[in-house]
């Protein structure tokens, strides 16, 4: 995926985030070539199940239900959904959502959550298809407010400063493991993992982390 930083995305015409800089590494210390195809985060999964891609690379939890028909590298870091307003809005908190409607993006493990709690905060759940739209939805007035996940947020809000337009109304909602998803019985999942221990063990993991502000 090519838009989900700080994970994933595209500065100066290269590949880089968090789970880029960490999958290019485990490529030089295992000798793998990546040759980037990209996709939106919706088409990741199926195109695992179809054999067209051999690793997917974004910020991807791991959830019961992916397991089933996908394969999980180590989990590289952990994080969880949050709900978000426009920053004028009078939404504060979970309470506020009642009656509202709350936007989740298509093939989101914030979906997922979503789809859990949407009773107990007595929303209306409306799908769309990315991050941009979301956005853009909440802005016009068209949603009230948006889930998503929480380490993309927490950098979005990050980078855009006093500049902000969105707000956290929550704190993060079922915290999980993010890894690199492949096809079942993949192979290529050993030799992620073997990578990623080496550089847990010499401190480079720990460095990428906090070049993304992410330790």
């Amino acid at each position: 995926m090519t838009n989900a930083p700080p994970f994933s995305y595209v500065e100066n015409d290269e590949y880089t985030g968090l789970s880029n800089d960490i999958l290019q590494r485990v490529a030089e210390l295992e000798n793998l070539k990546l040759n980037y195809q990209p996709m939106k985060f919706a088409a990741l999964i199926p195109a695992l199940q179809a054999g067209q891609i051999d690793v997917a690379v974004s910020g991807i939890f791991v959830t019961e239900e992916r397991k089933k028909v996908v394969e999980f590298s180590t989990p590289y870091h952990s994080q969880g959904a949050v709900l978000v307003a426009p920053m004028d809005s009078k939404i504060s908190g979970v309470a506020d959502l009642k009656g509202k409607t709350i936007a989740a993006e298509q093939g989101s493990a914030a979906l997922a959550v979503a789809n859990r709690h949407a009773a107990e905060w007595g929303v209306t759940l409306r799908v769309i298809q990315d991050h941009s739209t979301m956005l853009l939805a909440m802005q016009s007035g068209d949603v009230d407010a948006m889930i998503y996940d929480s380490g993309l947020t927490a950098y979005e809000i990050h980078t855009q400063g006093n500049k902000s337009r969105i707000k956290l109304v929550s704190d993060v909602i079922d915290p999980t493991g993010i890894a690199f998803a492949l096809p079942k019985e993949s192979d290529l999942a050993a030799v992620i993992n073997a990578g990623m221990a080496k550089m847990e063990a010499n401190g480079e993991m720990t460095t990428i982390k906090h070049k993304y502000q992410l330790d």
